[in-house]
């Protein structure tokens, strides 16, 4: 019996929600990405590619037709993955405003 099928969809779903809002967010800051706030944007820049590749490979993994011999840690592992993915732009967020309120402020 498949022990990852019931992740499956639920996995396949949370992932195609936040690339859909990942790529919406980047269609819109690139138009003025790199003008005024170098710093920011590189934040911002890196988080986005690190979040996609991550995201990408948990779609990538969870479509596979074939899962190697231990389901369990190769669904841990795209858990992680997944976990990444959705952190990585929070964290970016986070050192923008953090940055933000220091220049603001200081």
């Amino acid at each position: 019996m498949d022990r990852i099928s019931q992740y499956r969809q639920p996995m396949v779903t949370a992932t195609g929600i936040f690339l859909g809002f990942m790529l919406n967010f980047t269609s819109v800051w690139i138009k003025d990405a790199f003008a005024k706030h170098a710093f920011k944007d590189f934040v911002v820049a890196i988080s986005i590619v690190v979040s996609l590749a991550a995201l990408l490979l948990v779609l990538f993994r969870m479509l596979r037709m074939n899962y190697p011999t231990q389901p369990d840690t190769f669904y841990r592992r795209t858990l992680v993955l997944f976990l990444i993915g959705i952190t990585v732009p929070f964290l970016a967020f986070v050192i923008v405003i953090i940055e933000k309120l220091v220049t603001n402020f200081l």
